[in-house]
C-alpha cells in the first residue's frame, strides 16, 4: 500500500472516489491515527462530492517540539511512528484513504568544540527513508523542509553524528 506524504503544520486535503452520488452530497471523514498495532479516530470533518470524489478539509492539532541532542549520548530507545487515514462514509457505503504519514521543518543548530556556532560548513543529511538532502550551515544553523520522521544521519567535514527522535 502506498503512503502520502503530508507537509506538517498545513490544512490537509482529503480526497477519495465516490461514483454514484450527485454533486453537492455530505460527505462525513473519520481521521485515524495507527501507531504500532493501536488504532483511534482522532477526528470528524464533513465534505461534499463532487465530480465522483468527496472532499474534505482536515486541520490537525500540533505541538512543535524541540530537543537538545548530546554529543556525547546516543539513545537506544526505538520510536514507532504514526501513520493517518481517513474513511469517508456516505449512507452505508465507505471508502479508506492510503495512510498518511507528515513530513516536518529540521532545523539543525550545531556548534563546534569551543562553543562557536558552525558557519559555512557543507553537510549532506540522511533520512529514515533514505532520501539525502545537503545544506550548508549559517551562523550554526541548517534548515531541511519536508523531512521524514525518525533517525536521521548527519555528515559534516568528514564526521558522522547519528541523532535518533
Amino acid at each position: 500500500m502506498s503512503v502520502a506524504k503530508v507537509p506538517y503544520g498545513k490544512p490537509v486535503k482529503l480526497l477519495i472516489e465516490f461514483q454514484g452520488f450527485p454533486d453537492g452530497r455530505l460527505v462525513r471523514f473519520e481521521i485515524w491515527r495507527r501507531k504500532g498495532q493501536n488504532e483511534e479516530k482522532i477526528s470528524e470533518v464533513y465534505g461534499v462530492t463532487k465530480g465522483g470524489k468527496g472532499i474534505g478539509l482536515w486541520n490537525p492539532q500540533f505541538v512543535e517540539g524541540k530537543e537538545t541532542l548530546p554529543l556525547e549520548e546516543e539513545t537506544s530507545q526505538r520510536v514507532e511512528h504514526e501513520k493517518y487515514f481517513f474513511i469517508a462514509k456516505i449512507d452505508d457505503k465507505e471508502a479508506r484513504s492510503v495512510d498518511m504519514v507528515f513530513t516536518y521543518p529540521l532545523d539543525i543548530y550545531l556548534e563546534d568544540m569551543e562553543g562557536k556556532p558552525m558557519d559555512g560548513v557543507k553537510c549532506t543529511v540522511t533520512f529514515s527513508d533514505g532520501s539525502k538532502k545537503d545544506g550548508v550551515f549559517k551562523k550554526g544553523r541548517v534548515r531541511f523542509e519536508d523531512a521524514p520522521a525518525g533517525e536521521f544521519t548527519l555528515e559534516l567535514e568528514g564526521k558522522e553524528f547519528v541523532f535518533k527522535d
